[in-house]
């Protein structure tokens, strides 16, 4: 949804309040990474961090999903971007990504309806899509193909022209407004929640995936860092051949081990292994109580 009025989906525009964080990056950054509304990386910046001491991490929390501009002006390095949950092959599916950037898939989010707390479908723990067949949705029909497929030809033509709506924060305060319903990612039910509001997921809803998305063209330098975010997110240890920015520490030098001051020489650990036979023997000798000195056995023969 633009930030003009419209009749878009609210998904595609997001307006999170805060400031445009992304300008105060600054040229300081050695990595910038910015984050569509809802998405939440903030584990991924703590390690990160944790492993490249010295290094400055600028994270930028994106007020909409415009994060192509962001990209092309240099001020992100990589961004975590949504993609569509019903892509179109060749045209916004991940391998049409990867024409443009380099991409990698981390996860898929459920998506759930947002609901008032007094509403019918509240009884529910999950609400199917078939429950959503009859209600009215604040959002473009073709963002939910999975319900049009239920519905009549009648139902179809029934629906009301969608109000004025620049993001998914107007589409939930219209819900609580009792106006209809709206079905979101479950992070930006989360991230708009209201008191007055609940959400159910609905699980037979096509889940929406989640990417790490960064320029094709980084100097390699920055490639390196961007590659071992990469590895950060995707759980790679710190000696992965992969996305180390901080190379390990190199091995010492091979040569001669040299001895710790007061450890024992061969000769040494040899007499204690000859003493501990010695009194083992001793104590053989003392069984039965008459044990007597080989000396003394000799002198007898």
């Amino acid at each position: 949804m633009s930030e003009a009025p419209g009749n878009r989906d609210p998904i595609e525009n997001e307006h999170t309040g805060g400031p445009d964080a992304a300008a105060a990056a600054g040229p300081s950054a050695d990595l910038a990474v910015a984050f569509v509304p809802g998405v939440m990386p903030g584990k991924w910046f703590f390690r990160w961090r944790d492993r490249n001491p010295g290094r400055v991490l600028a994270e930028l929390p994106l007020e909409t999903d415009a994060w192509r501009e962001e990209l092309a002006a240099g001020r992100a390095h990589a961004c975590f971007v949504r993609l569509p949950p019903h892509p179109r092959a060749g045209v916004d599916d991940i391998a049409a990504l990867r024409e443009e950037y380099r991409a990698v898939e981390l996860y898929a989010e459920q998506q759930v309806v947002v609901l008032p707390q007094d509403h019918e479908l509240t009884l529910l723990d999950e609400v199917p899509v078939a429950e959503l067949a009859g209600e009215v949705l604040l959002q473009d029909p073709a963002a939910l193909p999975e319900r049009e497929r239920l519905r009549s030809p009648e139902q179809a033509a029934a629906d009301a022209p969608l109000p004025a709506m620049r993001h998914t924060k107007d589409a939930i305060d219209l819900v609580a407004a009792g106006l209809g319903l709206v079905v979101v990612p479950m992070s930006l039910a989360r991230l708009h929640h209201r008191k007055d509001l609940v959400h159910r997921v609905v699980p037979d809803a096509a889940t929406v995936p989640v990417a790490l998305v960064w320029p094709q063209d980084l100097p390699e330098e920055r490639e390196e860092l961007v590659q071992d975010f990469v590895g950060v997110v995707r759980g790679r240890g710190l000696n992965s051949s992969r996305g180390t920015a901080t190379p390990p520490e190199p091995a010492p030098a091979k040569g001669p081990a040299r001895k710790p001051a007061g450890a024992a020489s061969s000769s040494g650990r040899t007499g204690r292994a000859g003493a501990g036979r010695g009194s083992g023997a001793r104590r053989g000798a003392g069984k039965g109580g008459r044990g007597k000195a080989p000396g003394r056995a000799k002198g007898r023969r």
